[in-house]
């Protein structure tokens, strides 16, 4: 006989345990041996441009991904890039790591994620508009660095990939389940499942051995009271992930009920006339950017 749960829960057996969940962590494709060493002579001080420049040009692939993303609405150059060494000149170490770490992330976010009902692209065009948008945000409120702000925005939602599977097999669940509370789909995946993406998506982080403050702004992107490294950095992702809600880009089902955190806006100073200014700056880069790296 099968044994279910409370209404509107899966069955037991249909949801998800922490060994499973981590188990699928640990499946996703690590940054490749190539990004790891471009990573780290940007952090280095000691490394020239020209030996930056040598590293990244090892990797055909993420050569022509750092040069397409240079000359992308990323940062709307008025000239156009044609060489590695002419886009470290330009952008500078810390951006050029930013974008060495968009090329990873393309890769694993441009994909379908059924459960939540994201076409292919849907997910990776919803990440680069909160990355382009918290970086723009940093920079107005003085975050600094910039570039960790884009880094943060741009993973935001990387735990969605582990979850998406199972949040497919309760989809009527937790859609249900937000609908009737009017509570935020995130409350409803948690309730449901167990777990929610943006939990998921520290422990990808984690996993990669990426920063604390960077892996506290993904997992608090959706609760940032509760940062406590970088309060600010986890309020830049979170109000630059809803204003990309806002405005429908790459929205998917989890854009159900989306509250904008009120100690956030007034810690980074924003009121609803500043943010209504917000939404009028961002609106058009977003919509007329083409984020493919295809």
């Amino acid at each position: 006989m099968t044994t279910t749960g409370a209404p509107g829960v899966p069955a037991a057996s249909a949801r998800p345990t922490l060994a499973e969940i981590s188990a699928e962590v640990d499946e996703l494709p690590a940054p490749p041996v190539s990004l790891a060493a471009v990573i780290a002579a940007c952090d280095d001080p000691d490394v020239t441009v020209g030996q930056l420049a040598q590293r990244i040009l090892q990797d055909q692939n993420l050569t022509a991904s750092i040069l397409k993303l240079a000359n992308s609405a990323f940062y709307g150059l008025s000239r156009r890039i044609t060489t590695v060494t002419e886009a470290i000149g330009l952008l500078g170490f810390s951006t050029i790591k930013s974008l060495a770490i968009s090329s990873h992330t393309y890769r694993l976010l441009n994909r379908p994620l059924d459960g939540y009902a994201m076409a292919q692209g849907e997910i990776w065009r919803h990440s680069a508009a909160v990355a382009m948008t918290a970086r723009m945000l940093a920079v107005e409120v003085r975050l600094a660095p910039v570039e960790e702000a884009f880094i943060a925005g741009l993973l935001h939602d990387v735990g969605k990939v582990v979850l998406s599977s199972h949040l497919e097999r309760a989809f009527t669940s937790v859609v249900g389940r937000s609908q009737e509370r009017h509570m935020p789909f995130v409350d409803a995946e948690r309730e449901v499942l167990g777990f929610d993406h943006a939990e998921l998506g520290a422990m990808v982080t984690q996993r990669w051995n990426f920063p604390p403050e960077l892996v506290e702004a993904i997992r608090f992107h959706h609760t940032p009271a509760e940062a406590v490294l970088r309060p600010r950095l986890c309020h830049v992702v979170h109000l630059a992930d809803a204003v990309c809600v806002m405005l429908g880009v790459g929205l998917g089902v989890d854009g159900l009920a989306y509250e904008v955190d009120g100690h956030a806006l007034s810690s980074l100073g924003f009121d609803r006339g500043r943010l209504e200014r917000l939404l009028d700056q961002v609106e058009p880069i977003v919509s007329a950017a083409d984020f493919s790296l295809a």
